[in-house]
Formats: C-alpha cells, structure tokens, sequence
C-alpha cells in the first residue's frame, strides 16, 4: 500500500459569498509554475497536497470566473492548514447591493505596490467576541460568545482580534460550544469584548491599488503590520487612500 506524506490541507473558499468549494471543477493549480499533479479534492472544501520537497513553494490557483490567487507555502515541517479565498472576477454575476471599494496604499509619498494587507467585514448580523476576562499569552483556545448564527462565519479562517493596543491575526480553526480553537498559540494577551473580525489576503497591484468588493454596506476593516483602517462602506463604487505607516 503507497502511503503519501499531507503536505498542506487549503480550504478553498468563494472570497465573496464564503461558501467552499465542493470539488475542483473548473480549477487549474499551478506548483511553482507547473500544473499540479493529481491534486486531491475533498468534498469538504479541501486542497490537499501530498510529497512535496522541503522548502518554499508557490501555488495559482485559478477557477472559472475568479481572478488568479497566489498562496506561498513553507514546507518541511508540520502540515500547512490555510483557508484560500478566491477573489470574484470579470464574468462573476454580484447582487444589486454589493459595495465596492478602490483602495490606493501609499507609504509616504510612493505608492505601496506589491504590499500585502488584510481586509474584512465587521457584520452586523454576526458577531463574535471574547467571552473571557483575559486570553493570555501563548493560549491555544478561548472561550467566545457569538451574537447571531455563527454558521455563517467562514471557520476554519483568518480573523483579527480588533485589540485597540496590540491588534492581532489569528487562524480560527474550530468554533463549538462557545470555545474557539486556535491554530497558533495567540501571541497577545486580550480582554473581555474584543471583537473577532473573518479576514482576506489581498496584495496591491503595480499603482498600489487593492479592489474590495462585499456583499453588503457596512464597516470595512483593513489590517497591516499593527495598523488597523476603518472606513463604512456604501452600495456601488467608492475609493479612499491608506497611507501605511513605517
């Protein structure tokens, strides 16, 4: 019996509407500029890639009707556990009452190209907060309080503890009976009512522009280095400018 060595488990997400994809239809992956050998699809949502060479790595992934995702991965140690979420392309068809927003980074007076950031959506229909006095430190878990139905929120992802003094990025692997699982211990301490932001990856383009679209109006938050950018979105277009800080 061939055993093959998981390498990385990516959970492939719509990044608009934040449903996984089922299967792989549609999808070309791209290995360090070659196409994927046999990739594994799970029914749950997952990429899984197996056997690969110790070291760094680039993976495209590329669906029918969503703009090109570029996912570096570190290999060699314990599996890669991310969540990849798509971003809408061209020919995707977006509700009446999506909101947009172009979005010029800028670090003193160049524009900031290239630059990673993370943006996402303060709901209104679903909160989720710290339901403890402290989470300290080097903790693995906490206990949360959900104020709506916390099906809707993309878990297994990417959430920002929206901490005033030491924000923080966190991999939110598991949400039951109030408990949240952690992928990394939190390098932080938070208090009580610290509120958890779902958030996505996005890289500026060439002018240092990032195109944002969401479902609804409502709080955009962005998140980059330890700088946190606020800004209420309306339906339809709109633009605003970030000047990053350092």
């Amino acid at each position: 019996m061939i055993q093959r060595r998981v390498d990385a488990a990516l959970l492939m997400r719509d990044g608009f509407t934040g449903r996984v994809f089922a299967d792989g239809a549609g999808t070309r992956c791209l290995l360090d500029g070659q196409p994927l050998k046999s990739p594994i699809w799970k029914k749950e949502g997952y990429l899984i890639l197996t056997d690969l060479a110790p070291g760094a790595h680039e993976l495209r992934v590329c669906r029918d009707g969503y703009r090109e995702e570029v996912v570096p991965l570190e290999t060699g140690g314990a599996p890669v556990e991310d969540t990849v979420a798509l971003k809408p392309g061209e020919r995707y068809r977006f509700p009446a009452e999506t909101a947009s927003i172009v979005l010029t980074l800028c670090r003193g007076k160049e524009r900031a190209s290239g630059e990673q950031i993370w943006i996402g959506a303060a709901s209104q229909r679903c909160k989720l907060k710290l339901a403890q006095d402290k989470a300290g430190d080097g903790d693995v878990q906490a206990h949360l309080f959900c104020d709506g139905n916390a099906a809707l929120l993309p878990i297994p992802g990417h959430f920002l503890l929206m901490d005033k003094k030491e924000p923080e990025l966190v991999y939110l692997r598991s949400f039951h009976d109030e408990t949240a699982k952690f992928a990394q211990a939190l390098r932080h301490t938070h208090s009580r009512g610290v509120e958890l932001v779902p958030m996505q990856a996005y890289r500026a383009d060439g002018d240092g522009v990032v195109r944002v679209l969401l479902r609804e109006p409502g709080a955009l938050v962005g998140f980059c280095g330890k700088q946190i950018f606020q800004a209420e979105l309306q339906s339809g277009e709109q633009s605003a400018e970030w000047k990053l800080e350092g």
